[in-house]
């Protein structure tokens, strides 16, 4: 399984980071090859964004079920619905010494079925990107509100 954590430092209040991370449609319009998304209810969304996997690039469409919701943490799950990858992430937020946040995200993907061989190798070096990049753009957005 494909698996991705980044942790960003940020100086920002924590009510502030709490109630970003709880809002889906303010961090899915941040993923990088963002295409579109639509929320079906309070805990589903359907996530559609451009993939760069190297040699291959695609329109990746996802349902992201929310699992868990606190004001510190929020897990979900992923279902392929475009090609059989699935999965699960979180964004958390923990408090550092100096009194600043961490944010840290984490995403775990693996493929299934006939393509499976060929598309976990790929997931291997795009999930890292893909979380690393969502942080930094995620601590960057609300750090600037």
């Amino acid at each position: 399984m494909a698996t991705g954590q980044y942790s960003k430092d940020i100086e920002v209040e924590k009510e502030k980071l709490e109630s970003f991370i709880l809002n889906k449609e303010r961090w899915a319009v941040l993923i990088p090859g963002y295409l579109h998304h639509e929320l079906l209810n309070e805990n589903d969304m359907i996530w559609v964004f451009q993939g760069d996997f190297g040699v291959i690039q695609k329109a990746v469409k996802v349902k992201l079920t929310q699992t868990k919701s606190e004001v510190h943490q929020v897990l979900f799950d992923l279902e392929g619905l475009s090609d059989p990858i699935n999965g699960d992430g979180s964004f958390e937020i923990k408090q550092n010494p100096d009194g600043s946040f961490q944010l840290i995200g984490s995403l775990s993907m693996k493929a299934s079925g006939f393509l499976a061989g060929i598309m976990n190798p790929i997931l291997d070096n795009f999930v890292p990107r893909l979380v690393e990049q969502l942080v930094e753009e995620m601590a960057f957005t609300v750090a600037k509100e």
